[in-house]
């Protein structure tokens, strides 16, 4: 019976457990209990209170983008949300809230998941771009629409706001694009009222 393994902090019972720290066998969870504070010196507590002393480090967020060369000055827009005549707006009119949203995405970089890939093989006019007809070629004519050539321009900072200013203005002009026309147009007049006096400066 010398094949036994005792326990190692008794060493009366054998062993039917072993530490997760150390490996050193025990029988019972007393022992086990009577066993765990030796490790304390050396591990940081995970279930113990946070000492003071010691603070966790929370990660910084990174730093904001500086602001492009070709705007004049920042405007903080922080309190149009909190403006009452904005919030009266948004409850008139409900579509308002959507249109915004989508006029501020194209502010923001695409993920690159997001933009179409080069070249699929599948296209609207069959397989690579063959076309429809019979015999060789892509269909009627030379060439064709060669999709891996088409390469989409690079998002920039510029163009986003180009887009969206291009979309605000398609909001303001047509009503039948989801914003309606007099919700965005009130939209535009008072941000006009709020901040149109901060370009002056």
């Amino acid at each position: 019976m010398s094949d036994v393994v005792l326990c190692g902090i008794c060493n009366t019972q054998p062993r039917k457990y072993k530490c997760p720290t150390c490996s050193t066998p025990y029988c019972s969870l007393e022992c086990f209990k009577e066993h765990k504070p030796t490790h304390q010196s050396f591990e940081p507590s995970a279930q113990g209170p946070v000492s003071s002393a010691s603070p966790v480090a929370i990660p910084q967020p990174p730093a904001p983008a500086p602001v492009p060369r070709y705007l004049k000055q920042k405007v903080d827009f922080s309190t149009l949300g909190s403006d009452p005549r904005f919030q009266d707006l948004l409850k008139n009119h409900p579509t308002l809230l959507a249109s915004l949203q989508r006029v501020y995405a194209e502010t923001i970089q695409p993920d690159p998941e997001d933009e179409p890939r080069g070249h699929s093989g599948h296209f609207r006019g069959g397989y690579r771009g063959r076309g429809r007809g019979r015999g060789r070629g892509r269909g009627r004519g030379r060439g064709g629409f060669n999709s891996s050539s088409y390469e989409r321009p690079k998002w920039t900072p510029k163009s986003g706001d180009e887009h969206a200013l291009k979309m605000l203005s398609q909001y303001r002009q047509d009503p039948e694009s989801g914003g309606g026309d007099e919700a965005m147009i009130q939209f535009v007049n008072l941000v006009g009222e709020l901040f149109g006096d901060q370009d002056k400066d």
